[in-house]
């Protein structure tokens, strides 16, 4: 039987929403260049096509990750400049303790703290896609957040394990403020991150987890 068979509506779309909402939130941690938006909301999009070729990945979180894509591609129609990070870096610990909630109650221990760190982990990815700091992928914002992330999802001991994820990971080397439009200058979300990625796909490439490594 599918996974999807044992939610009800609302709280599937709000499992398949979570990994978005964690990537949005780690996007409007600290202070991020319009460039350095885009390039972590393609890292949000790297992942979880990542998650889709990962063969261990748990039948929960094969089934979400579809739902979660659809869900990027919408929010990636939106007009750029027209989504709150704020709001929602707010409101990220409250949809963790949710998704937790969910998730504990429905699956076993470890289907669910799979599904956890495969939030904690998108999070973790998206930081380490823009660098903000020459000496460290990870801004000391988005660690903060990371941490209020992780004990929300009660994950506080698994949070070595996404720093470790993250330090293998390698941020696109910059292109320069002028390689493409900031988002504001984009119509839609979607057509500045494809901008970005036609600019870098010239000249760069972008590091994936090593071999074996699972989200």
């Amino acid at each position: 039987m599918p996974k999807r068979m044992h939610y009800t509506q609302d709280e599937w779309l709000l499992l398949g929403k979570a990994p978005v909402l964690v990537g949005m939130a780690v996007m409007g941690a600290g202070a991020t260049s319009p460039l350095q938006m885009v390039r972590e909301l393609i890292g949000i999009g790297q992942a979880l096509r990542e998650t889709s070729q990962t063969s261990g990945a748990t039948a929960l979180i094969a089934e979400l990750n579809v739902e979660t894509q659809a869900q990027l591609s919408e929010l990636a129609q939106q007009p750029a400049g027209s989504i709150d990070l704020a709001q929602m870096r707010a409101q990220i610990p409250e949809t963790c303790r949710k998704v937790t909630a969910i998730v504990d109650l429905k699956e076993s221990t470890a289907a669910a703290n799979e599904y956890k760190r495969w939030l904690l982990w998108i999070g973790r990815r998206v930081a380490a896609a823009a660098t903000e700091d020459t000496s460290n992928p990870i801004s000391a914002d988005e660690a903060d957040l990371m941490k209020v992330i992780a004990t929300a999802l009660g994950l506080e001991n698994d949070l070595a394990v996404a720093n470790h994820t993250a330090a293998a990971m390698q941020a696109p080397a910059e292109t320069g403020a002028g390689a493409a439009p900031p988002p504001e200058q984009a119509q839609t979300i979607g057509q500045a991150a494809g901008d970005v990625t036609n600019v870098e796909s010239q000249g760069t490439t972008d590091a994936t987890p090593a071999s074996g490594e699972q989200p």
